[in-house]
């Protein structure tokens, strides 16, 4: 299994870096059953779009159902792209362009961004169909993160079955397709509200 970071450090207006010491009071902080949408945990200092366009993000869930396979989809968007829901729309994170009648400022370091992203089924599943499904969800996240993988972005999905339940009216496209739909609605919980 590998590892993954969000690469949110940028400039920051304070001195505070993970560290052991924060890894263990979110440890002690998590509660069963709960899990903090927008600029908590790991979202903490994330953002959607870049540059003076740039806008607070978050991390996000959602779940979908269809008879007894489960799926979770879980993601903290931190993204070069802008949010967009369903209708098209930009929700979080604006184009960059003149603003204010001013040219767009030139930003003092490269953009690096990181859209960390989870799908956890207990459909039961092969090393084959786990990476299919994954490549299927990943590729969807294009629709609600948009530009999705540009040059500045270091995107990455994890697949993971706990290998419950053999649901036979389920293949592994039409799972894809729930997961999917499951994880566009986790890309739109990640952004505060408002």
């Amino acid at each position: 299994m590998g590892g993954a970071i969000l690469f949110d450090f940028g400039i920051r207006d304070n001195g505070i870096y993970p560290d052991k010491e924060l890894g263990r009071a979110a440890v002690g902080g998590a509660r069963p059953g709960r899990f903090p949408l927008g600029p908590r945990g790991a979202g903490r200092s994330s953002k959607a779009g870049h540059g003076e366009g740039a806008e607070l993000a978050g991390q996000g869930g959602a779940f979908r159902e269809r008879g007894p396979t489960k799926v979770l989809a879980f993601v903290v968007v931190n993204a070069y792209g802008v949010i967009v829901d369903r209708a098209g729309r930009t929700v979080r994170g604006r184009p960059t362009g003149p603003v204010s009648g001013r040219p767009p400022r030139a930003m003092p370091y490269p953009s690096y961004n990181t859209t960390l992203s989870l799908v956890v089924t207990n459909q039961r599943l092969d090393h084959f169909q786990l990476r299919s499904v994954g490549r299927q969800v990943h590729a969807s996240m294009a629709r609600g993160i948009q530009p999705f993988h540009a040059r500045w972005d270091g995107d990455v999905n994890y697949m993971v079955s706990t290998q419950e339940v053999a649901n036979t009216d389920l293949d592994e496209v039409t799972l894809g397709e729930l997961a999917s739909d499951a994880m566009w609605d986790a890309i739109l919980a990640s952004y505060p509200p408002g």
